[in-house]
């Protein structure tokens, strides 16, 4: 069949084959978020981190794994009904860290305690330090949005999820997915969300609305 460059350009997610993907690749969890606030997920600093909760979710995805967050009933600015859910970021997880390493690598994502909304440091996640008087317990470092009793929950994640390449919307303007390219999104609330084996159409599609993106790796 062939097709015109302007049907090439509007629909080129969907013209893309198998031949080219590894379904390994595109494997995809979807979860439903309560809160979209720059603190789980960061986006930025130019990566995307998730280093608190959903730790079943942080434990069990492997690099190159994709994860999605999606728009709930519960979500403010963005309430949505089962079957109607918007997607809020897109992301692959390119490494995982532990708490100790992501500590040590990445200083500029530790928060700033401050009530001022334009210090990006605000939103900063990485707040558990290593004990210098036994690594493997961690301090809880004063921040905006995690308190002590969220703690034990947090780490149980074990790992900080990495995402170099992600593609973030936000809850202010979450993109409108086509019904036939909606990969497995859950009813309600999970602890890791469900799994699609091969999500690459929806992720091509994704990928092509990129400009819509609030924050993004993508040049």
């Amino acid at each position: 069949m062939i097709y015109s460059s302007e049907i090439k350009a509007k629909y080129q997610y969907l013209l893309l084959t198998p031949t080219n993907m590894k379904t390994t690749d595109y494997k995809l969890y979807s979860y439903k978020m309560k809160h979209d606030n720059r603190f789980a997920p960061n986006p930025l600093f130019g990566v995307l981190t998730l280093a608190t909760c959903k730790p079943a979710m942080r434990r069990n995805t492997k690099i190159g794994n994709w994860i999605a967050g999606w728009t709930s009933k519960q979500l403010k600015d963005s309430p949505t009904e089962v079957g109607k859910e918007k997607l809020v970021y897109l992301a692959k997880v390119t490494q995982k860290l532990s708490f100790a390493e992501y500590w040590e690598k990445y200083e500029q994502k530790r928060p700033a305690k401050t009530e001022d909304t334009k210090v990006i440091q605000r939103y900063g996640d990485n707040i558990y330090k290593p004990n210098p008087t036994n690594p493997k317990e961690f301090i809880q470092i004063e921040n905006n949005f995690h308190g002590k009793d969220k703690m034990d929950k947090d780490l149980r994640g074990e790992y900080v999820l990495i995402c170099e390449e992600f593609y973030y919307f936000s809850r202010l303007s979450p993109l409108d997915i086509p019904v036939e390219l909606r990969p497995n999104i859950p009813k309600v609330q999970t602890s890791y969300g469900v799994i699609t084996k091969d999500a690459a159409e929806f992720i091509n599609y994704v990928k092509q609305h990129v400009e819509l993106c609030k924050y993004t790796d993508a040049k």
